[in-house]
């Protein structure tokens, strides 16, 4: 279990640091100033691996723009990273980072339960353009739950998947039992619904095995 804690921000990173994360990821659409600025100097301050995510208004985040202001923004932080976060309307962006020597998290957030031949195509899709694919959903019941975890199990890795909102909650804990790379944790602020603190997560962890 990789544990992510994502942050939006800079101030906050001497109490993340505290946890040791494997990642932290900057949420670069909830920030306000010069993001390269707030970028490098969070480099500055750990060798611990950056994911940088400018989400998109429409897939849960506060970015609104074109995929060329998209890259406009991203492209100048991709060399102070470890990793990107791009959604497929960015993706024809995705070589550009690539070549600065980040690695491409390609993802989709979207609010249905895609059925099992629709994950196995959403997943194609995106590991065409990128390193890791990353699949967040909103499951309405048990059976939808069991889908993704079979999907998770299945699917080729490395994989990333997890659930928005509260009501499966404790499944964000449980996919990478089941093979997903990353869980997505806070470390006081949560970035979104149902996220648990790093803590938390810590303790769940070690009591599942």
């Amino acid at each position: 279990m990789k544990i992510v804690v994502s942050v939006d921000d800079p101030a906050l990173i001497n109490g993340v640091l505290e946890y040791n994360p494997a990642f932290i990821e900057i949420r670069l659409d909830r920030m306000e100033g010069d993001l390269l600025d707030h970028v490098r100097a969070i480099r500055e301050m750990t060798a611990i691996p950056l994911i940088a995510t400018l989400r998109s208004r429409e897939e849960g985040g506060g970015f609104v723009g074109d995929a060329d202001l998209w890259a406009g923004i991203v492209g100048p932080i991709a060399g102070y990273v470890d990793i990107v976060d791009v959604e497929t309307r960015y993706s024809k962006h995705a070589p550009s980072l690539r070549s600065q020597g980040a690695r491409i998290l390609a993802s989709l957030h979207t609010d249905d339960m895609p059925g099992q031949g629709d994950l196995e195509r959403i997943e194609r899709t995106l590991r065409s353009y990128g390193d890791i694919p990353k699949i967040v959903v909103r499951p309405e019941n048990p059976d939808e739950l069991l889908d993704l975890l079979r999907f998770t199990a299945n699917a080729q890795k490395p994989i990333c998947t997890s659930v928005m909102g509260g009501r499966f909650r404790f499944a964000r804990a449980i996919l990478p039992l089941f093979g997903s790379e990353f869980v997505f944790c806070h470390a006081g602020r949560p970035m979104a619904e149902g996220q648990y603190h790093i803590r938390e997560m810590r303790e769940i962890a070690e009591l599942l095995g």
